[in-house]
This record gives structure tokens, sequence and C-alpha cells, in this order.
């Protein structure tokens, strides 16, 4: 987990992001990171946000499972690239406990597992414009009942960066990423399907 940077506000009812940076060589604190960037925007809304090497996907549920209030406290998940499935695979470790994943976001996500279903939102931002790309597109598993959307970040806005590299720091990427999770100072809440208690009840 990157430390460092702003304050990092107390986990609360304003929910908690987590951030999955892309490949990143064991040792390297991600403090150049575009996801470490996307941290310090979403802690100056007041809202707890950490970064993980992707091969710590595991750690990073672990510890959020370990929370006493972990049921009641909304979170949110976003990867680049490597991760993405990074992301995917935390998602599916919160369905096996039964919590919710609000919104759940890559971007140019690298092997992605199948969306699990205990995700409200999901979405895929990849840019097919740009010079090279190592993305591939979302999956849901097959019990997935909320949203799916998919995001050509190189139609959303024309003059960002594209490529699979450039877009992690590309300001105005992170900015569509932040307000995709948190909004009002908070992390986006989401409704539910119906059919969410029967992704809880099989895991």
């Amino acid at each position: 987990m990157q430390e460092g940077g702003l304050a990092n506000p107390p986990l609360s009812e304003k929910g908690v992001v987590y951030l999955f940076a892309g490949l990143t060589p064991t040792g390297d604190d991600m403090a150049r990171s575009g996801m470490f960037s996307l941290t310090q925007y979403i802690r100056a809304a007041g809202v707890r946000a950490d970064v993980y090497n992707p091969v710590n996907w595991k750690e990073a549920a672990d510890n959020f499972l370990a929370q006493p209030n972990r049921t009641e406290t909304p979170v949110a998940v976003a990867g680049y690239s490597l991760g993405g499935n990074a992301a995917t695979q935390f998602a599916d470790r919160l369905q096996t406990a039964g919590v919710p994943v609000q919104t759940l976001l890559v971007f140019e996500g690298y092997k992605p597992t199948p969306v699990p279903c205990n995700v409200r939102r999901a979405i895929d931002m990849y840019g097919s414009d740009g010079l090279f790309s190592l993305s591939s597109r979302l999956r849901p598993q097959k019990t997935f009942t909320g949203r799916l959307e998919t995001v050509d970040w190189s139609k959303l806005h024309k003059n960002g960066r594209h490529d699979h590299l450039g877009v992690s720091k590309e300001p105005a990427a992170l900015e569509y990423v932040q307000h995709a999770l948190i909004g009002d100072n908070q992390v986006r809440e989401i409704a539910s399907s119906p059919d969410e208690a029967n992704c809880f009840a099989r895991s």
C-alpha cells in the first residue's frame, strides 16, 4: 500500500476507494503513478483512498474485510492495466464475504477476470484511437445483474492521451475516474438489483 501524500481520511460512512496501479516492480512506492495522483484527488474530497501494487490485491481485500463495519461501508475499486485484473479479483474476494462493490472501473485493463455478481456498476474504460493498447474488454460472470458500461476514452475526450501508457497520467482521464467513483464527497452508492440477495446466497 502506498504511504505519503495528503493525510488519508479514516474509514467512515463516506466509504473507501481501493486503487490498483499497473505493473509495478517490487519495492516501487508508486508515488509517480497516475493511480497515486488519483488517491490525492479523492483524499482531498474527504474520502479514504489507498493504492496497491496489483500483486497485493488479496492483502487489500483482507484489510477491508478485517474492518468491523465492512458491510456498512460503501466501497469502490478501480485498476489500470494489470491493476484491472487485480480490481476484478478484489471484487470477487468481497463477493465471497457478502460485501457489495458500488462501482468497479478498469481502464486499459489487462486481462481482467469476469465481473462478479456483487458489483453494482462496472465501467470498462479504454482508448480505441491510441497508438497501442494492451487492454481486454470487461466480461460479466453469468450471474452478474448490475450495470456494465463501456467508455471509449478516445471518443469521449478527443484531445486526451489515449495510448495504454499515456492515459494512466492523463489529468482529464483521472478526473473522469474520480467522478465515476465518488460524488458529493463520498463513494457513489448504486442501487442494488433485485437479484443481489441471490448473489450472496451463493457465496
